[in-house]
C-alpha cells in the first residue's frame, strides 16, 4: 500500500487548484491531538472513533437531493422556468378569454427567454443566487423590484428600438409581468423560510470530509458548520508545523484514506505561520476529490475579491469600484432614456423661462458654473439664472433666505426647482447622472475636503439632479459643517445601498418634495 501511494506522489507534478470557502466561527468536538506522525493503523483506528462518535446520538436526517454549492445553479434554474412559465400562463390566459390569437404564444415564449436572460444575469452578477444572500429578504426584495423593472424597462426600450411594438400585445405583457413579478417574489420567501432551517437540521445532501489542520484555532469552528452545510466529517488528522514530521504524517494519513468512500478534503491552515500549504496539495492529488482551502479571516477577504492575469503575474482587486460593469450599464442607459424625455417634454417650457429670465434682468439665460463630479472632475454645469451675479470662481457665496441678489423669477425658479432642468443637458452628455450626490461649486469642494471626513468619497459615483441627501431633508443650504456632513453620510449610504430600484424610489420621492418646496431657497 505504501508503495503505491509514494509511487503516485512522485508521479504527481501538475500544479494543484484549490477552492475556496469560508466557514461561520461555531463551536465544535474538540479535533483529535496530534504531537509525532502516528501509525498508520492508529489513524485508522482514530478515525474510526472519530466516525462513531460522530454518529452516536444523532437523530436520523433525511438528507435533500441537492448540496449546499449547487443552491446557487438551482435557485437560478429556477428564476428561468419561473420567468418561462409565467409568460406561457400569461399568453395562455389571454387566448383563453379570446383577447390573442394562438400563434402569439411562440412570441411570448421568445419574449420570456430574452427578459429572463437579462433579469438572471443582472441578478448573478449581483452574487444574489449565493445562498447567503439567498436569506437575505430586504437585498432580495430590493433587488427584485430593480432588476424586474429594469429589464421590462430594456423591454419596452428594445421594442421601440426595433419597431416591433405591433407584434407583442401590452395586456399578456403587463399580466407577464405581474405574475412573473409574484412567482419570483414566492420563490425568494421560499429560500428565506427554507434554506436557513434546512442548514441548522443539516438536511442537505451528506458529502464525505476529511478535516486536515496544523492545530489551528479555527479547526473548533469546523465541524459544527461543515454539518449544517451537509458535510459528514469522517476523519480528522492534525499535521505538525515541523516540515518532516508533516510530511510523514501526511504519508501515513494518505495510506490510512486509500479506498475510502470520501468526497471533499478541507485544507485549515494555522494563523500565522508559514505552512507549505502547497506540498500538502500536491500529495492530496492522489484522490480524485476536490481540495479545499479554509482561510482565517483576512486572507479570505482577499481571497474574495475579483482577480485577472497580468502578463505572468496574478492580479487581486484590493478595491472594487461601487457599481459593476453592468450596473453601470444599466445606470447610463436609464439616464440617457429618461433625460432625452424630460428635454423633450419640457423643451416648451425651457423657452418661456428663458424668455422670462432675460426680460427680467440683463444677462445670460443660463448660468453657467464649474463643478466637481466623477473622480473629481470638474465639468460646467448648467442652470437656469436666478441671481443678479455669477459668481465662479475662488469665492463663490452660497445663497440664503430672502437673498438680495435673487431675483423674483429666480425665487419662483428656485421654490419650485425648475432653475435645475438645464442639468438634464449634463447628464444626457454624461457628466451627471439623474440620481447621484448633488455637486457643489469648485470654491465649496475644496473647503469641505479640508473640514468633513469621507467627503472625498462622494466622487465614487456621478454627481446628480437628485439625491438620497435630498429626499431625507439635507436639501438647501449647507452653512454649517453638521450639515454637509449629515449630506456626506446620506451620500455615502446611497453609494453603499446603490440599486436601480433605489434609483426610481428617490426620483418619485424627489416630486413629492418639490411639491412641498421644503428647504428650497
Amino acid at each position: 500500500m505504501t508503495n503505491f501511494v509514494e509511487k503516485s506522489i512522485r508521479r504527481e507534478t501538475m500544479r494543484y487548484d484549490t477552492i475556496v470557502d469560508v466557514p461561520y466561527l461555531e463551536k465544535s468536538p474538540p479535533c483529535m491531538p496530534a504531537n509525532d506522525p502516528a501509525s498508520p493503523q492508529e489513524l485508522v483506528d482514530n478515525a474510526a472513533a472519530i466516525e462513531a462518535l460522530a454518529d452516536a446520538g444523532k437523530p436520523h436526517v433525511t438528507h435533500l437531493p441537492i448540496s449546499y454549492r449547487e443552491i446557487a445553479a438551482f435557485a437560478m434554474c429556477i428564476d428561468f422556468l419561473l420567468i418561462s412559465g409565467a409568460a406561457v400562463v400569461s399568453s395562455s390566459v389571454y387566448q383563453f378569454f379570446g383577447v390573442t390569437m394562438a400563434g402569439e404564444l411562440s412570441r411570448d415564449f421568445a419574449t420570456a427567454v430574452f427578459v429572463a436572460a437579462i433579469f438572471v444575469s443582472a441578478t448573478w452578477a449581483r452574487k444574489l443566487y449565493n445562498p447567503e444572500m439567498l436569506t437575505r429578504w430586504h437585498e432580495q426584495f430590493q433587488n427584485l423590484a430593480g432588476a424586474w423593472c429594469g429589464t421590462f424597462f430594456l423591454l419596452a426600450s428594445g421594442v421601440f428600438a426595433w419597431g416591433v411594438g405591433k407584434e407583442l400585445s401590452r395586456g399578456t405583457v403587463l399580466l407577464f409581468w405581474g405574475i412573473g413579478g409574484c412567482m419570483l417574489l414566492v420563490h425568494r420567501a421560499f429560500w428565506r423560510f427554507f434554506l436557513p432551517r434546512a442548514l441548522s437540521k443539516g438536511s442537505l445532501r451528506g458529502r464525505n470530509a476529511v478535516v486536515i489542520t496544523w492545530d489551528s484555532p479555527l479547526t473548533q469552528a469546523i465541524s459544527t458548520d461543515l454539518s449544517r452545510h451537509g458535510y459528514i466529517v469522517t476523519h480528522r488528522f492534525v499535521l505538525n508545523s515541523n516540515a518532516e514530521k508533516s510530511s510523514a504524517t501526511l504519508l501515513q494519513a494518505v495510506n490510512a484514506l486509500h479506498g475510502k468512500p470520501i468526497d471533499d478534503i478541507f485544507l485549515i491552515p494555522p494563523l500565522g505561520q508559514d505552512v507549505d500549504i502547497g506540498g500538502v496539495a500536491r500529495q492530496l492529488r492522489v484522490f480524485p476529490v476536490p481540495v479545499t482551502l479554509l482561510p482565517d479571516e483576512a486572507t479570505a477577504a482577499l481571497i474574495r475579491n475579483p482577480w485577472y492575469e497580468l502578463g505572468s503575474s496574478l492580479a487581486v482587486e484590493v478595491q472594487g469600484p461601487p457599481l459593476s460593469p453592468a450596473e453601470r450599464a444599466l445606470k447610463r442607459g436609464f439616464d440617457i432614456i429618461f433625460s432625452a424625455l424630460v428635454l423633450l417634454a419640457l423643451s416648451p417650457l425651457f423657452v418661456l423661462v428663458a424668455l422670462a429670465v432675460k426680460l427680467e434682468t440683463r444677462g445670460p439665460a443660463f448660468f453657467i458654473q464649474t463643478r466637481h463630479g466623477f473622480n473629481g472632475q470638474p465639468f460646467r454645469i448648467f442652470k437656469f439664472r436666478t441671481m443678479s451675479v455669477l459668481e465662479d470662481g475662488a469665492v463663490v457665496t452660497q445663497a440664503r433666505k430672502d437673498d438680495h441678489r435673487v431675483t423674483r423669477v429666480g425665487a419662483w425658479l428656485r421654490k419650485s426647482s425648475i432653475d435645475e432642468m438645464p442639468q438634464f443637458l449634463n447628464v444626457l452628455i454624461g457628466d451627471m447622472s439623474v440620481v447621484g450626490p448633488r455637486p457643489h461649486a469648485s470654491a465649496h469642494d475644496d473647503y469641505f475636503l479640508k473640514c468633513v471626513e469621507n467627503y472625498a468619497f462622494r466622487s465614487h459615483v456621478k454627481s446628480g439632479i437628485t439625491g438620497w441627501a435630498q429626499v431625507r431633508g439635507a436639501r438647501g443650504i449647507t452653512d454649517t459643517i453638521d450639515k454637509i456632513q449629515t449630506r456626506v453620510d446620506l451620500d455615502l449610504w446611497y453609494i453603499k445601498h446603490w440599486s436601480f430600484a433605489l434609483d426610481l424610489s428617490i426620483i418619485i420621492r424627489t416630486i413629492g418634495v418639490i411639491i412641498i418646496g421644503k428647504n428650497a431657497v
